[in-house]
């Protein structure tokens, strides 16, 4: 005798075929376990199986046990299902083997009795359901087939805001102010740490976390990075620009060189002015303008290179460079640099005015933005 669920199952699927077999399995459906034929001749009766098997009886045998006996079949067993149908005169029952499929969730393993389907069915069979974030493999669309293992991870996610620190930077700029000092360092700016609120997410597989992802991240308060002022051999004193150095000296455009000159260093507040009506600034120098005009763009350096001012302009005078006791007077913007630098020797190239101006606007920005190199 076949069990309760095995006629159900051959309900199901008999309902899904011929109608003469549907009401054929209704109506003689006290006959537990018996396939309905019409009358008592000899019919053909074809059965097979999803594991390959098939076989033919002829015979007037109704219940499913002769008939599987008659045609050299297993019998069903109380998970199979069957599929009977007729097509041609020929009677046909078709044997879907149950199987096992494992479901590994939930820290242990369900097997899950199947006769085919998709991942997705044997899950509905078995009551498994899936939250939104879980992760399966395979896919619910995959076929359950019997050497199909179904692992299940459940998924959650976690999201937290922190503010975190922006640690502050140091910045160094290089000059060859300190050429004579060449250990000193001076303190530019004094920084400060900024503060950033950063957004993350965290993912938790099976109640263990394994991963942190930053999802947001937003300044609150901006870093102030550290400037320090340090020595660097040919780095200059002045931000002006002007035609590449070879050599240590401009490339082209020189209309006079003034070697081995007497410089002083002199300064003055940071409103101040020249006697050229030009604001006072590292790369402006005292000159005597009956020798080089004022607004004129020159290149100084000393001869060795340790020292480089830089590209600066004609901006000032003074009686040092009028009685010729000085040739050319360095500005700096602070006093303590002014006497550290007092006299050198150096080199003095003077562009001629074409040459001169094609840096015009360049550096009429720099004096505008009055930048000192690196800040």
């Amino acid at each position: 005798m076949l069990s309760t669920k095995t006629k159900e199952h051959i309900r199901r699927r008999a309902a899904l075929g011929l109608p003469r077999w549907g009401t054929l399995l209704v109506s003689l459906g006290a006959l537990a376990g018996c396939v309905a034929f019409t009358g008592s001749q000899l019919h053909v009766v074809k059965i097979t199986d999803t594991h390959g098997a098939q076989g033919m009886a002829i015979t007037s045998a109704h219940d499913i046990k002769t008939l599987m006996q008659q045609a050299g079949i297993a019998a069903p067993d109380t998970e199979d299902e069957l599929e009977i149908t007729e097509d041609a005169g020929l009677d046909q029952i078709h044997i879907l083997r149950a199987y096992t499929v494992p479901v590994t969730v939930d820290g242990g393993v369900q097997e899950v009795v199947v006769t085919g389907g998709t991942v997705g069915d044997a899950l509905a069979e078995a009551g498994i359901t899936l939250g939104p974030d879980d992760w399966i493999e395979p896919a619910l669309d995959t076929p359950a087939q019997e050497n199909t293992m179904v692992t299940i991870q459940r998924v959650r996610y976690e999201e937290y805001t922190q503010d975190e620190v922006i640690p502050t930077e140091t910045q160094y700029v290089e000059t060859s102010l300190f050429y004579r000092k060449q250990s000193k360092e001076q303190l530019i700016r004094q920084g400060s740490d900024g503060l950033c609120s950063v957004s993350y997410r965290e993912t938790y597989v099976d109640g263990e976390l394994t991963d942190t992802t930053e999802t947001n991240r937003e300044t609150v308060i901006e870093m102030v990075p550290t400037i320090i002022k340090h020595y660097d051999e040919q780095a200059p004193v002045s931000s002006f620009v002007g035609p590449e150095i070879v050599d240590g000296k401009p490339c082209e455009g020189i209309a006079a060189t003034y070697t081995a000159q007497r410089s002083t260093g002199y300064s003055a507040s940071p409103t101040a002015k020249g006697s050229s009506g030009r604001r006072l600034t590292y790369g402006t120098v005292a000159v005597n303008p009956n020798v080089i005009p004022y607004g004129s763009l020159m290149y100084i350096t000393s001869a060795d290179g340790r020292f480089v001012y830089g590209y600066a302009y004609a901006a000032d005078t003074g009686t040092a460079m009028m009685t010729g006791n000085a040739f050319i007077d360095l500005y700096y913007e602070t006093y303590s640099e002014s006497v550290d630098n007092a006299v050198i020797a150096v080199n003095v190239y003077v562009l001629d005015s074409d040459t001169a101006a094609k840096y015009k606007e360049e550096n009429d920005a720099i004096l505008e933005a009055d930048n000192t190199p690196g800040l």
